[in-house]
């Protein structure tokens, strides 16, 4: 008797990058194999290869929708915000969020080996970060930044949130003192608090 294959998806795609962001939340991107993931949703161990010629194309196809997904959750933060003030703490929150729920994901969107879609990577990081430098553009031009670069404050406060983060995942920092930390990190940004 033949066994029906579960898999009737016209979108092979994003069944693939679906199913591979499932492995890389629950047990990290070192144990994402594209044979487990065509057996999960029920095609042959070849059909993958279709969009993902090998792993390496797989995990950078998971870093750009990551970046992609980080990038929604920041302008989001930002367009539901009024005030500078408080689209600074709304992203940071935001960031942080994302961050931290999704530290597997994450580790693999900042890894700094990238096949050939590394550019792609890359495109897909400077436009999630877009809302942050548009932030920073708004603070200077309401004056709460004065004279200061808004590019390189924002690489600041995104180094800032990215040390909190990675030490909530080490367990330096428990999560119930990151509302504290937010409102340190962001009186360093002109008083913001």
């Amino acid at each position: 008797m033949k066994v029906a294959r579960p898999y009737h998806h016209g979108n092979l795609r994003q069944a693939v990058l679906n199913e591979a962001t499932a492995v890389v939340r629950e047990r990290g991107a070192a144990e994402l194999s594209l044979r487990e993931v065509a057996t999960t949703i029920g095609v042959t161990h070849a059909a993958p290869r279709r969009y993902f010629p090998g792993r390496q194309d797989l995990l950078d196809a998971l870093a750009v929708e990551g970046f992609s997904r980080l990038g929604a959750r920041l302008q989001d933060a930002l367009d539901t915000s009024s005030g500078y003030r408080e689209q600074v703490r709304a992203v940071a929150t935001a960031y942080l969020d994302f961050m931290i729920s999704e530290a597997n994901l994450t580790e693999l969107m900042f890894a700094t080996k990238h096949g050939a879609d590394g550019d792609a990577v890359g495109e897909g990081a400077a436009a999630a970060f877009a809302p942050l430098l548009q932030m920073f553009r708004r603070g200077q031009a309401e004056g709460a930044l004065s004279n200061r670069d808004p590019e390189r404050t924002g690489l600041v406060f995104l180094a800032t949130l990215q040390g909190i983060a990675g030490l909530v995942h080490c367990g330096v920092v428990p999560p119930g003192q990151l509302d504290d930390l937010i409102d340190d990190a962001l009186a360093q940004f002109s008083g913001l608090s």
